[in-house]
């Protein structure tokens, strides 16, 4: 017998290490659900409870933290004594029945560097199993780095440029070099403020000689894979427990451009701050910490960790406030259970029509479900091919505004592709027709949310706005419709931009101004009946936004 209640599922987050073959569950959870994280680290045990809704949207609904510091034996004695793994039970069960008590229906449980790295940490997951009935992962320190850089840049909303990650753990410190959301270069080290505690001794209050010596230490762990292996990145962000406290200690308000609060921590702020601490006994801290009391020991070697990161990486500013492990880990999940990889996907749906199918084998079953589906109603592949194009130029060029996903990209491209398809039963109202023939398509690999998305957009694809009187739109939650109006309106006028069905237009790039969106369009010779197209059509994009839309057009050399 278990803890674990009969009607929760403890499914692994993801491949073991050296086992690169994905765990999915052989039934997708109905949506809407509620998954929970565990998330077993060196200093802390962490739970995050989420509700994942119909459109893949989640929110966080609670958290819980409890601080077992499974790293200390670790890094001192190699394995988890008894005393520390009762500690880490405890907390497990008290997480199973906050789980009970918010009706969660999976969970996914991780470990990190001490069951990496204990000498007994097989048994240690055996107990767990055996007495609890949950799942453990021990997650590699580079798959960490991965899953902790996606939530970052999910949650700042880092989707172009180059962005540093840096994630200071109880036992380990990870970078992530980003570029245009794409990790490039991962790193982990075995560095981390409770590894570093344990294996060296501190007076207290600490003496000078003392913190020069940490701070060389620290310093020798770092320059050999920092220095001069990075370009300079547009952002930086610092993510973990230490970071956030940081920030709250010394960094100042900001927001990111996803509206989530955010400290921007200046290097010399953190200097100054660190030398504070270090000036008080361990009890003073503790005290003048107040509700981070907890991190009195911790938080001067992990501080040092991002002073250091930042000197070696030739930083002035630190960003604080990101979504981290447990984020990414969900995020993951929902890429597993809920077709993974949608960028790559948009991208091979992309190229594969821009190519006239040359690289359909490339494509994953969705992909060629949409084409086959607009193959048989005769859509007309010119036309939808320059919509789709159109369409992915605007998605992209209104991200920064939007902060929409690679998901919602692939459905705005796949409605390109099958917005006209209702012409095949009749000309008159073919929008409705579209949106019949989507809606009784037996679409493989598609949720039923997601058909009634796509046939939703390919409805309002034409003059007609979407409101109350439709009631499949009206009975949507307002996260959704928001949803709708703006990937209907930028397919509204992606279409309305080949009007004349003669792939004028080259491209389109968006100049957000303070009062009004200012669309710059490259043609091959005057567009003017594509223009009056587009300013009838363009009312939804426009309200979406919240900004009135000006076209200017530059007619361009067709050879360009």
């Amino acid at each position: 017998m278990n803890d674990l209640p009969a009607n929760i599922i403890s499914q692994p987050s993801s491949s073991l290490p050296g086992h690169e073959e994905t765990t999915i569950l052989s039934t997708r959870p109905a949506l809407p659900t509620k998954v929970a994280v565990i998330d077993l680290g060196s200093n802390s045990a962490h739970l995050m409870v989420v509700q994942i809704w119909e459109d893949f949207t989640h929110t966080t609904i609670h958290e819980e933290r409890a601080q077992i510091r499974l790293g200390l034996p670790v890094f001192g004695q190699g394995a988890i004594d008894s005393t520390t793994q009762l500690r880490g039970m405890a907390a497990i069960r008290k997480f199973l029945v906050s789980c009970q008590n918010h009706e969660v229906e999976t969970i996914l449980t991780v470990a990190t560097s001490a069951l990496r790295e204990a000498e007994n940490s097989r048994d240690v997951i055996e107990r767990i199993k055996n007495e609890i009935g949950l799942e453990v992962n021990i997650i590699s320190g580079r798959e960490e780095g991965r899953l902790t850089s996606m939530a970052a840049i999910h949650s700042l909303g880092l989707l172009k440029g180059t962005a540093m990650v840096i994630d200071v753990g109880g036992g380990s410190t990870e970078f992530a070099f980003i570029e245009d959301s794409v990790p490039k270069n991962l790193i982990s080290l075995q560095l981390g403020p409770v590894r570093i505690l344990q294996q060296t001794s501190l007076k207290d209050p600490p003496e000078q000689e003392e913190l020069k010596h940490l701070y060389q230490v620290i310093r020798k762990a770092l320059v050999p894979v920092l220095r001069g292996k990075f370009p300079k990145p547009d952002w930086t962000a610092g993510t973990s427990g230490t970071a956030l406290v940081l920030g709250e200690l010394c960094g100042t308000r900001d927001r990111a451009a996803t509206s989530l609060e955010t400290r921007i921590i200046l290097k010399a702020s953190l200097r100054n701050l660190l030398e504070r601490l270090a000036e008080m006994n361990l009890e003073k801290r503790r005290e003048w910490l107040g509700p981070f009391s907890e991190r009195a020991d911790t938080l001067i070697p992990g501080g040092m960790i991002f002073l250091c990161a930042m000197e070696e990486l030739g930083l002035e500013t630190l960003v604080t406030g990101a979504k981290a492990l447990r984020a990414g880990i969900i995020l993951d999940f929902l890429e597993r259970e809920f077709h993974a990889d949608a960028l790559r996907r948009s991208n091979c749906l992309f190229h594969a029509t821009a190519n006239e199918g040359l690289f359909e084998e490339t494509l994953d079953v969705r992909s060629q479900n949409i084409l086959q589906l607009a193959r048989r109603y005769g859509y007309e592949v010119k036309h939808c091919n320059k919509t789709l194009d159109l369409a992915e130029q605007i998605f992209e060029e209104l991200r920064p505004r939007h902060w929409l996903g690679d998901e919602d990209r692939f459905y705005v491209e796949s409605a390109a592709l099958l917005h006209d398809i209702g012409y095949h039963i009749n000309t008159t109202r073919h929008h409705h027709h579209s949106e019949y023939l989507v809606l009784n398509s037996d679409m493989e690999g598609f949720h039923q949310m997601e058909i009634r998305l796509l046939a939703l957009l390919v409805r309002f694809h034409s003059h007609e706005l979407p409101g109350p009187h439709h009631s499949e739109y009206a009975a949507l939650p307002d996260r959704m419709r928001r949803r709708i109006d703006i990937l209907a309106g930028i397919l509204r006028v992606a279409d309305a931009l080949d009007f004349t069905h003669q792939s004028l237009v080259k491209t389109v790039k968006v100049q957000a101004g303070p009062n009004k969106l200012v669309f710059h369009v490259q043609a091959l010779e005057p567009i003017d009946l594509e223009i009056q197209e587009a300013l009838a059509k363009g009312n939804l994009l426009s309200q979406a936004m919240g900004m009135p839309i000006e076209y200017q057009v530059e007619i361009i050399d067709g050879a360009d």
